[in-house]
Formats: C-alpha cells, structure tokens, sequence
C-alpha cells in the first residue's frame, strides 16, 4: 500500500510540471450531429479513433460520441418513444403517419436514419490549455473518461486522450 502511494506521488509530481499543451493532439476530427449513425461508424473505421468532439452546423461543440455509444445503440431494441422520433425524422414534422410495414423498416435500418445527435453524450468535458497533466489525468480517472478536449478561451483547440498520457510517460 505504501508503495502504491510513493508511485502516485512521483507520477503526480512529474505530471504537474507538464502542461496539457505539450502533450495534447492538435489534429482533431469532428463530426456532426446530423450524421447517421452509421456514418459515424464509417468515419471511425477509416480514421482509427473510438470518439470524436461534435459540432454543429455553426461549429458550436455540443457534446463527445463514442464507439461505446454506437455499441449501446446497436445493442438495443429501440422502444415505443425511439420509434416515435425515428418516424418524425424520417418523415418531418408535417409528414403524414407511417404505417406497419414503414416502422419495421424505420427500425430495421435505424443506424441510416437515427443521428449523432440522437445518441451523444451531450456532457462535454473540458480542460483548459494551461493546466497541467496531472489536473488532466484526475478529471479522467474521477470522471472515468478516455478523453478531455482542450480549450483556449472556450474555443476547441486540441484533445487529451488518455493514450496521450501514457507515450509521454513511455517516452521518460
């Protein structure tokens, strides 16, 4: 036990003379709300990530998506009220009632028709640009996060993943 606690000690002390910008991924790939689920998957295969930052049509961040989200979705039997709002999004606000036969293939094919931003997790957690790591690597242990974006005066400008962390700590 004591020596669980002189680790922590020195890895808290290291990562506090860190900064999250030094470690932090500047490239970061967005995606939007209105996509369709199964896009989302798509740009996950191609890209090698597990969860992405999403915008709006404005650029606004308005929450993080992630492979564990679309697994979720997928894993479940969407009920009366998921159905509800897959039939007025498929067919609009003033669209006419689908029938039998229209909800199982709404349902059938959800991953094409439900969004993003049906599925986000709209909480989005945030670390300022000047913090240090070990600020950085509380939150997502306290938090039970893999990710943190990173923020300059409220403005997205980078991502902290926790395999972030562990190359820097690999690299000493």
């Amino acid at each position: 036990m004591k020596n669980n606690q002189n680790i922590k000690q020195i890895i808290s002390s290291n990562l506090a003379q860190i900064s999250t910008h030094d470690v932090m991924s500047k490239s970061i790939l967005t995606v939007y709300e209105g996509w369709s689920i199964k896009r989302l998957s798509l740009f996950f295969l191609k890209h090698h990530i597990s969860g992405a930052p999403v915008i709006a049509a404005d650029d606004e961040l308005v929450g993080v998506v992630t492979q564990s989200d679309i697994i979720k979705f997928e894993s479940s039997d969407p009920d009366k009220q998921q159905i509800q709002k897959l039939i007025r999004d498929y067919c609009g606000p003033f669209g006419q009632e689908a029938d039998e036969t229209e909800v199982v293939r709404i349902q059938q094919r959800a991953n094409e028709y439900c969004t993003v931003n049906s599925i986000m997790t709209k909480e989005v957690l945030s670390i300022d640009l000047n913090s240090h790591l070990d600020d950085a690597y509380k939150m997502m242990v306290s938090k039970n996060i893999h990710r943190l974006f990173v923020t300059q005066k409220g403005l997205l400008i980078g991502v902290l993943t926790a395999m972030d962390i562990l190359r820097m700590l690999n690299q000493e």
